[in-house]
């Protein structure tokens, strides 16, 4: 870990929501912050446990957590990643919105009501992949062969996003950003359950590496994966999330520890 940044008295917040409390992220983050910071684990419920943090961290997407990012940009305090950018890629229409307007390669991609889109659908080929707009880890994805399979399709979301299936040979493309640094890993897709978990580690190319920086940039984020499909005409996205778990990242911990520290540094400096 780069030990630059070494300074006394400062403190980092972080929030995590329950569910990913037994991941990798944030507690390897933690686990490397506290090795040389006060680290203080904030109630996602108290405001008033951000008043002695120079910077807070969070890793989930209820509103309770984008609301205490959002409480915590009022009061001046910097925030990784930013509730605004964090509710944008929650959001799955909003985020498809965000990459048509930033011109990024993505599926073609239809989003409404499943009812509407089955009866829009009946004559674009299939198969397709179906997810919910607020879905997240792989929840409710389905691959539909026919227009029988996708009216058969259910969840409790009003809305849904549909996007044209990209042939591949079983795995995806993820690209992993703190800041500026990119990291490509090759894992299996979740649509192949029949494939090893194992992920490989690869070379992130300077193409790859400019792709991932605007995505991060359409949204905003800082901490951030982005989901693609190799196709010989290059990466094509298919999401982005936010804080992944950075699985197959050497040094994610350190590096992670790393980018918030300089980032609370900034904020020092910048305050007085």
């Amino acid at each position: 870990m780069n030990h630059e940044h070494r300074r006394t008295g400062q403190r980092v917040g972080m929030v995590c929501e329950p569910r990913y409390r037994g991941q990798v992220q944030p507690a390897g983050l933690r686990s490397a912050l506290a090795r040389q910071r006060d680290v203080r684990v904030v109630d996602v419920h108290l405001a008033d446990d951000l008043g002695s943090c120079d910077i807070l961290v969070a890793r989930g997407r209820s509103d309770a957590v984008i609301d205490l990012l959002e409480r915590a940009e009022r009061m001046g305090l910097r925030t990784l990643n930013r509730g605004s950018a964090v509710r944008a890629v929650r959001d799955k229409e909003h985020m498809t919105a965000d990459l048509r307007a930033a011109r990024l390669p993505i599926p073609e991609t239809w989003i409404g009501a499943l009812d509407e889109l089955t009866t829009r659908l009946v004559d674009v080929p299939f198969p397709l992949v179906v997810k919910p707009v607020f879905g997240d880890n792989c929840r409710d994805v389905h691959l539909v062969a026919d227009g029988a399979a996708l009216a058969g399709v259910s969840f409790p979301e009003a809305r849904a996003i549909v996007q044209r299936y990209l042939p591949s040979d079983g795995y995806d493309l993820k690209l992993y950003g703190i800041g500026d640094a990119v990291w490509a890993v090759r894992k299996p897709s979740p649509l192949r359950p029949d494939l090893s978990p194992t992920a490989l580690p690869l070379t992130a190319t300077p193409a790859q590496a400019a792709l991932a920086w605007r995505c991060a940039h359409a949204v905003g984020l800082d901490l951030y994966g982005v989901d693609c499909i190799d196709t010989p005409g290059g990466p094509v996205v298919i999401e982005i999330n936010d804080f992944p778990n950075y699985t197959g990242v050497a040094g994610a911990d350190d590096a992670l520890a790393d980018f918030v520290l300089s980032r609370t540094f900034a904020t020092s400096i910048g305050a007085r």
